[in-house]
């Protein structure tokens, strides 16, 4: 499973693979929103839009807030083997 991590102003945005094409975007330990791809969720980050308010009323006040999922630091999860 591919995890992405954006490191913000206000805390630690991660999208996590969940399943085949699901998707969720947490903030800290707080899930905000179950997507179809990465890219979605990020895109909903890079648009303000995440219904987290500490977040998305810092619209047009932040720069370098990453576009696209290229721009997240990619993290690859190892499956734990018992």
């Amino acid at each position: 499973m591919k995890n992405y991590i954006y490191n913000a102003e206000i805390g630690t945005f991660e999208i996590r693979q969940t399943g085949h094409l699901l998707y969720q975007l947490w903030i800290e330990e707080e899930l905000l929103g179950e997507y179809a791809s990465a890219e979605l969720a990020a895109e909903d980050v890079a648009e303000f839009d995440t219904n987290y308010i500490e977040w998305d009323k810092l619209e047009n006040e932040l720069e370098n807030v990453p576009t696209s999922i290229s721009q997240w630091t990619a993290v690859t999860e190892e499956s734990a083997h018992k």
